[in-house]
């Protein structure tokens, strides 16, 4: 969330990811992705950091961790080598159609 300024002085904390336009006015006015119009005093360019201050909290990058966190597997690890443990949960699906054509005698009749 961002804190903006109302007009009156009150502060307003608005989602970041709902801003659809910022059009600059004496006052700005932010237009959200369902279509509110909010007024703030802010100006667009400030408006405009705000978002990008956030995008960039909101960012882990790599170096952060090393591109590896301590609980992640090692690098050797494969994951083809182990069986899955829901692999006896899921269901082959066959077509109806394949079912029901398919001959069950030698003389392919049922």
């Amino acid at each position: 969330m961002i804190p903006l300024t109302r007009p009156d002085g009150s502060t307003l904390l608005v989602n970041p990811d709902r801003i659809e336009t910022v059009e600059e006015t004496p006052d700005s006015v932010i237009t959200l992705a369902d279509g509110k119009k909010l007024l703030v005093r802010e100006a667009a360019s400030e408006i405009a950091e705000r978002f990008r201050a956030y995008q960039r909290s909101i960012r882990v990058s790599d170096a952060r961790f090393g591109g590896r966190r301590r609980a992640d597997p090692p690098r050797s690890h494969d994951p083809n080598a182990f069986a899955n443990p829901n692999r006896a949960n899921l269901r082959l699906a066959t077509p109806p159609a394949a079912a029901d054509a398919a001959p069950s005698g030698e003389d392919g009749t049922r």
